[in-house]
């Protein structure tokens, strides 16, 4: 359904008009409750932060855009707003967009400035040669910065290891920040203060000056142990050899170093060295190469220092593009084991996958158990406040979800497709991952067709778990895993919450 207005020449930046256009493209149904608003709109915020963190000033922008239209003049006049809890709700929503508007006003001229050039560009072209035929790709506002650098777009599937390094960079960066961040008391009577300061960071890193060289310093060497020169020589094993051999006539025999080791048993300070040289006669096997490992894990470092993203993996039916998704290898073993014991009494369970957007490209890094009522058919969440704020404080979005069908096949039911439109409904890549043990299949990941399996759902106004649609079963939802889908499975980190029963 993609019409030619959608396409454009390879090298064409995106003008401030057609990003703000594109922002207000999205479905809005007012008889959908505001909770499912409010998640909505929260995960929208968390995307634009997200995408200005990565310095993708048009995606950036076009993600703030569709926040404060949703807000301010969508979520303003929904029926439910009344109510006390809701209204302090939306509340928080419009102090969000204050700051959101801040960001927005930098941003708009950066975009204007690369348009402007791009066009100026365009017309001394035209003055010098008759304009070439280029080639069209669909336009994706978060590929638009690359205009001038097609070279720093990078497919998924080819550099994967690329983008799980990416990943547990990052990861490694929000822990160390978790450490040095105030308590959550603070924390939350200043969170624009704190979002306003977090935003001038990346601002600094956006304006091609390395002006944060600890934090830059610091993840390099705590994500490789292998750099660390400067710390104590036990850490180093390069360096203990020299340094506990100095005073030593005989240097050049360096593999009979552990029979040196023998000579000098007057001197008691060497146990502790002693002990660790023991430890490195396992060593010397492995450590005869130990310059090639080093290169090869350096290989993929210099594309990460420079201002690139992924393309999209996917696309919708509508054509509109599909970020990738990783998904931890160990992800559906783990949540089966927390769901063993409802399984075993015929009782579904879910979790909600959460993670980070890095880079154009979805990297699910926690499965968050809220609690829940649980049927043989149903699985509702309860105390939603505690999803937000475990959201909030690891900074993380909702990606989708997963649940068991223990009595089942693996399928969406009517009800498993309206709580997938929810997700669906502003985040395009969300996905439900269905975990069946007793039928094979026993799991399959997927996500709504849109066109007609979205827009179907969201007219729908019946609520039995199971009930018919208008739509043919076959074309309501599709799989997302590779290599039909936009979902790869990844050797990724993954870490567990459990809500269940805290207060």
């Amino acid at each position: 359904m993609a019409t030619t207005a959608t396409y454009m020449s390879l090298d064409r930046p995106l003008s401030v008009k057609e990003i703000s256009d594109r922002a207000l493209q999205y479905d809005y149904l007012p008889q959908l409750p505001f909770n499912r608003w409010y998640r909505a709109a929260e995960v929208v915020y968390r995307e634009a932060t997200h995408y200005l963190r990565d310095g993708n000033t048009p995606q950036a922008f076009m993600m703030f855009s569709r926040f404060c239209d949703l807000v301010m003049y969508k979520l303003s006049k929904h029926s439910e707003l009344s109510i006390p809890e809701y209204r302090s709700q939306y509340r928080n929503l419009v102090k969000r967009v204050h700051t959101a508007i801040e960001l927005m006003g930098p941003l708009r001229a950066e975009i204007e400035a690369v348009y402007n050039r791009w066009e100026a560009r365009m017309k001394a072209q035209r003055q010098s040669q008759p304009p070439l035929k280029s080639t069209i790709r669909v336009v994706d506002p978060a590929l638009s910065w690359s205009h001038a650098a097609p070279d720093r777009i990078l497919d998924a599937k080819e550099n994967q290891d690329i983008a799980l390094e990416m990943a547990n960079r990052e990861r490694l960066r929000r822990r160390n920040a978790t450490k040095t961040a105030p308590s959550r008391s603070s924390r939350m009577l200043s969170e624009d203060e704190l979002q306003r300061r977090n935003m001038e960071a990346v601002r600094y890193q956006l304006d091609r000056s390395y002006k944060k060289p600890d934090t830059d310093d610091q993840l390099r060497s705590t994500n490789y142990s292998y750099p660390s020169i400067k710390q104590s020589a036990p850490l180093s094993y390069g360096s203990s050899r020299p340094s506990s051999s100095p005073s030593r006539p005989l240097p050049p025999r360096p593999p009979k170093q552990p029979a040196e080791q023998y000579r000098p048993p007057s001197v008691e300070p060497p146990p502790r060295p002693r002990k660790e040289l023991d430890a490195e006669t396992f060593i010397p096997q492995r450590s005869q190469s130990p310059i090639p490992p080093p290169k090869e894990a350096l290989e993929p470092r210099p594309e990460l220092t420079g201002r690139y993203t992924f393309r999209p993996d996917k696309y919708l039916e509508n054509g509109k593009p599909l970020r990738s998704i990783f998904l931890p290898k160990t992800l559906r073993g783990r949540f089966l084991r927390l769901a063993e014991p409802n399984t075993k009494r015929g009782l579904e369970m879910c979790g909600l996958l959460c993670g980070i957007n890095l880079n154009n490209a979805l990297f699910i890094t926690h499965l968050l158990i809220p609690d829940q009522e649980c049927t043989e058919n149903t699985c509702d969440t309860k105390n939603e406040a505690d999803i937000w704020e475990f959201c909030e404080t690891e900074d993380v979005m909702q990606f989708g979800w997963i649940h068991t069908h223990p009595t089942q096949t693996c399928f969406l039911s009517s009800r498993d497709m309206h709580t997938q439109a929810s997700y669906q409904a502003m985040l395009s890549e969300s996905i439900a991952i269905v975990c069946a043990p007793r039928y094979e299949p026993s799991w399959g990941i997927f996500r709504l067709t849109d066109p007609p399996g979205l827009s179907g759902m969201l007219d729908c106004r019946k609520t039995d778990p199971f009930h018919p649609h208008d739509i043919p079963s076959d074309q309501l939802y599709v799989d997302a895993l590779r290599p039909a889908g936009h979902v790869h499975e990844a050797d990724l980190s993954l870490d567990v919450c459990d809500l269940r029963g805290k207060k």
